[in-house]
């Protein structure tokens, strides 16, 4: 039933930062060369559930390391998670592509009706210890493609004025959200723009 999160490295890595490993979400069908699943972590003391893909990272494409990808929400909003990791993950696979950190994704109009949010930003985590990141070889201080086993890219939903505040430049965005400090978490969150 395609690719299940095969190492206990990478299973104890994303159980570490996201809570317990629920099981696999869903995967393509009938689709042999899109081989990943969505699997789903639920951290329950602070109802978020994590989505993220598993499988990505065998695909021959850009990326400078393997990479996944991941979307935390409330747990009330694991359906949004799933939805969006299941749209990039088939992004990925047709395009053959990485993604990168601080890469934009720009919808032009509402990912889901009612929550305000047009389009995705590719980061490290906001929440998580910056280990999350990267699974690597060992403790080490220089990212290279001999030490990183896996990048994980995580997307966060984004207003069409954080878009805009982002195009011009990530670090503004990310200095406003440290002034402001919104529920990035909580895909209905309003714009603090």
């Amino acid at each position: 039933m395609g690719q299940r999160i095969q190492t206990l490295q990478l299973l104890h890595h994303l159980e570490t930062y996201t809570g317990e490993h629920r099981g696999t979400e869903s995967q393509p069908h009938n689709r042999p060369h899109c081989q990943y699943s969505l699997e789903r972590f639920d951290h329950t003391a602070a109802s978020l559930t994590t989505i993220t893909s598993n499988g990505l990272r065998f695909l021959d494409n850009d990326a400078p390391f393997g990479e996944e990808i991941a979307c935390t929400l409330r747990t009330s909003q694991a359906g949004y998670t799933r939805a969006i990791i299941g749209a990039m993950c088939e992004y990925v696979t047709q395009n053959r592509t990485g993604i990168e950190y601080t890469q934009i994704f720009d919808n032009d109009t509402e990912l889901f009706d009612g929550t305000g949010k047009q389009g995705l930003l590719a980061a490290t985590h906001p929440y998580f210890a910056t280990g999350f990141n990267y699974l690597t070889q060992g403790p080490t201080a220089t990212l290279t493609r001999e030490v990183v086993n896996l990048q994980i890219v995580t997307l966060i939903p984004i207003t069409r004025q954080e878009i805009e505040l982002a195009a011009r430049d990530t670090d503004l965005l990310y200095d406003h959200w440290d002034e402001t400090n919104p529920d990035l978490l909580d895909i209905v969150r309003p714009t603090t723009i």
